[in-house]
């Protein structure tokens, strides 16, 4: 089944039409996204286009849309599918839990998971599955232990989380997935009647009387999930990046305080985000010179921006610009953490294996489009 442009990349490179669409303007009209009841859609390609529509949430929804108020999907503490006022309200209570404060006080219990992590990946010897062994497992603890997740749960919890998505039997999958949401209720629970440390424990002790269960435990659900899935995916994407580009590597292990510009350029490079949700004109606007009418669908194309024709991977790079992101009051809430947990995983894999490399040609590696789950690679066989 063909894929929609968006989603369309030749390995880690967007597709070459995305460069022949730049060349013919920011704004094409096209039909490839299912379940938009007949309605007009657009692919946006233009940088400065991007950031217009996702920055102007006054005449853009990202709700998803439906014809009935009653039909739409209830999805309680996704951010996503909230517009302001509730989006703005549900926000300013989780913004705190990514401050630099708390990202300061949880980074020397991330050096820990890592460094354990890499001692249980390097046990396992080479040839060994880094996505399986290394970029799945690491950021999940991660992100229980961001949350509030008591230690004695975190490896069952982590197993859980990855079977979502990792696992063959679409039955798994979805018996993994209610057990998540069944776990994040029981959680919430007990963060009511005795909170803790981590995110949830904040969110009740600051928040709790203007947050309801179903709420908590949805923004639960999706910080396991999104945290675990979205950072593996970019974990992987970014040791594929270096390992095939070894100068690059070596020049890391080497001046490892370039580590901030290369995390910019793997989230420009790779973005494992190929398109944020579409939005919807709430009335009738102008884009580009083009008439987008209300309730007609918009998609934005992070592949399509943060790639130019010919360029290459440079984590030198003096100035990185890119909205891996996004963009607007659905800028991933996230990045803060996100960037943390790259600061201290791509260092600490350099360094401790620093001749890390693939051990399959790299033309037998396969990856997972991005719809709906992060863009990602399967298997990443490696040695050293």
């Amino acid at each position: 089944m063909a894929l929609p442009l968006q989603h369309q990349r030749r390995r880690l490179d967007p597709a070459p039409e995305f460069q022949d669409l730049q060349e013919h303007g920011p704004l094409h009209e096209y039909d490839a996204e299912p379940g938009m009841d007949g309605r007009r859609q657009w692919l946006v390609t233009g940088f400065d286009e991007v950031r217009e529509i996702l920055g102007d949430h006054e005449r853009f929804s990202s709700m998803r849309p439906v014809e009935d108020e009653a039909d739409r999907a209830k999805l309680p503490g996704i951010l996503q599918a909230y517009d302001p006022p509730e989006h703005t309200r549900l926000r300013r209570t989780v913004a705190p839990a990514y401050s630099a404060r708390r990202m300061a006080r949880l980074l020397p219990r991330i050096e820990e998971i890592v460094e354990e992590g890499l001692d249980d990946f390097a046990s396992r010897g080479a040839p060994a599955d880094f996505v399986r062994h290394a970029a799945w497992p690491i950021p999940a603890v991660i992100a229980c232990e961001f949350l509030g997740v008591p230690r004695d749960d975190q490896a069952e919890l982590s197993r859980m989380i990855r079977d979502t998505r990792e696992s063959r039997l679409p039955r798994q999958r979805v018996a993994s997935g209610m057990a998540v949401v069944d776990y994040t209720h029981r959680l919430v629970a007990g963060k009511r009647r005795e909170p803790g440390d981590g995110m949830l424990s904040a969110l009740v002790q600051e928040h709790g009387d203007r947050v309801g269960d179903d709420e908590l435990a949805g923004l639960a659900e999706a910080s396991l999930t999104m945290a675990t899935e979205q950072m593996a995916a970019q974990l992987s994407t970014a040791m594929l990046l270096l390992m095939t580009h070894p100068g690059q590597m070596a020049l890391l292990g080497e001046r490892p305080e370039l580590i901030d510009g290369a995390i910019e350029e793997v989230l420009r490079f790779a973005s494992v985000v190929e398109a944020p949700s579409p939005r919807v004109a709430l009335t009738d606007v102008t884009v580009a010179g083009r008439l987008i009418r209300a309730g007609e669908v918009v998609t934005c194309s992070m592949l399509a921006i943060n790639r130019v024709r010919g360029d290459r991977f440079d984590i030198t790079r003096e100035k990185t610009t890119h909205l891996a992101f996004g963009h607007g009051i659905h800028h991933c809430i996230g990045a803060p953490l996100v960037r943390l947990e790259m600061r201290v995983i791509l260092p600490a894999v350099v360094r401790r294996f620093p001749s890390l490399r693939l051990a399959v040609p790299e033309e037998e590696l396969r990856f997972k489009p991005g719809r709906p789950a992060p863009f990602a690679i399967e298997e990443l066989p490696v040695e050293w």
